[in-house]
């Protein structure tokens, strides 16, 4: 079987470096020859006074031996005489020994070394003896040794970093609800990197609630259903060396229920008496009363007041102010007392409040236990205007004032003056006062 040989590099200087050899890379099967074993470049470190060889280093790895191998040296020696240098293996590698002859200078040193041909390869693992001989004197010889580990191209593992699990809630109090829908987000450091991270404590829709990261860090969010409030603690668990995090504290609150709210109350319109005398109508202290209720506080609210069918009464128009509860009332009657039967009949009303428009109605109607006075009265008040027929029945005359001018709407019947009008009130009558 061929062995592997060892080769020589030549030195460069006696005490500098050699050149690096040139990479030559083995087969990979069993070789049948001898590894080669060549000269090397590191010095060695040789005593000049006791004679003596030494090597650069009496161990080193495969890759090492490949480059840049050992050093021999030698000083002391016979000076500018010729010395063979021999470097056996002797562990029973198959690697041929190697020989080479070395000239020392004027003070006995020389510098050498032997590699393996640039091949880092475990054919090559074992011990070396190094022995230098005088050519001229056989009795002259030294010898030293050196030994090829294995282990050159292993890199080392990162030295994965101390277990040490820590971890912090990002709130401190979460109601069930959003602990079922979002979940409690937490963040984490010093679990095992690329390690799966668990949960207790709390029932958690899921066990295993992160994976750490390459530099043991955690972030993410546990979620659980039906948890009741009150305080809870979790731990999170480093599942690859089962160590665990301080527990973190926190509080489930009641969910917040909203306070249903109450609707805006509607505004209202009340007509008080919806019915009435011709004879109460006419009083200032009675009238038809209107009253509004729940318009925006300071808001203006509008009364209008229509006859229907064919009346001599000219409409009522008024704008009043909402007070602080957003009431505002007008009482209208009539002022011409001396007809009263003039106002009989049916009469619209409209209030405006805001965006709401209510409406409403009343009559002025003749008293069924007045006997036929009301036909006497109204035809002598009429100033010989139809007898019992009164002012009522007069189609309109076309001529109007305006209610700023006379406080209300009217129109002239047979030349008298028929009003509505309001009566001013310092308060703003309660339903109950209707």
């Amino acid at each position: 079987m061929k062995k592997l040989a060892l080769a020589p590099v030549v030195a460069l200087a006696i005490t500098g470096l050699a050149a690096s050899p040139v990479i030559a890379t083995p087969s990979t099967q069993a070789p049948e020859g001898p590894a080669s074993i060549q000269q090397a470049p590191s010095p060695a470190d040789a005593s000049a006074s006791e004679g003596t060889i030494a090597v650069s280093s009496a161990s080193v790895t495969t890759d090492e031996f490949a480059d840049p191998g050992v050093g021999i040296s030698g000083a002391g020696l016979a000076p500018d005489a010729k010395f063979t240098m021999v470097v056996t293996p002797t562990s029973g590698q198959n690697v041929a020994p190697y020989e080479e002859t070395v000239t020392t200078d004027e003070t006995g040193a020389f510098e050498t070394g032997v590699n393996s041909l640039g091949t880092a390869s475990d054919a090559f693992i074992g011990g070396y003896s190094v022995t230098v001989t005088n050519v001229a004197d056989e009795n002259e010889t030294y010898s030293t040794n050196f030994e090829v580990t294995a282990g050159g191209d292993e890199t080392e593992e990162p030295t994965a970093p101390a277990v040490d699990p820590k971890a912090s809630l990002e709130s401190k109090e979460i109601s069930a609800a959003d602990l079922e829908k979002w979940g409690l987000t937490f963040t984490g450091e010093g679990f095992t990197p690329g390690g799966d991270v668990s949960i207790e404590g709390v029932d958690a829709d899921d066990t295993v609630v992160a994976k750490a990261d390459d530099k043991g860090n955690v972030d993410g969010t546990f979620t659980a259903k039906g948890v009741k409030p009150g305080k809870y603690t979790v731990t999170f668990i480093d599942d690859e060396s089962g160590e665990k995090t301080e527990p973190q504290a926190f509080t489930v609150v009641e969910d917040a229920t909203e306070t249903p709210t109450t609707p805006a109350a509607e505004a209202k319109l009340i007509v008080s008496p919806e019915s009435v005398t011709p004879k109460d109508f006419v009083q200032k202290d009675k009238g038809v009363k209107l009253v509004v209720e729940n318009c925006e506080p300071g808001e203006d609210v509008r009364f209008v007041v229509n006859p229907k069918g064919n009346s001599s009464v000219t409409a009522f128009d008024e704008t009043e102010k909402a007070d602080d509860e957003g009431n505002a009332s007008v009482t209208v009657y009539g002022t011409s007392a001396s007809n009263p039967s003039a106002y009989i009949g049916d009469y619209d009303v409209t209030v405006t409040c805001g965006d709401d428009e209510l409406t409403g109605k009343f009559s002025v109607e003749e008293d069924p236990n007045a006997g036929g006075s009301d036909g006497n009265d109204d035809g002598g008040s009429d100033g010989g205007n139809g007898g019992g027929n009164g002012g009522g029945d007069l189609p309109r005359t076309g001529m109007e004032l305006t209610g700023l001018a006379a406080g209300a709407g009217l129109l002239l019947v047979g030349g008298t003056a028929i009003f509505l009008t309001k009566r001013r009130k310092k308060g703003v009558p309660s339903p109950s006062d209707i």
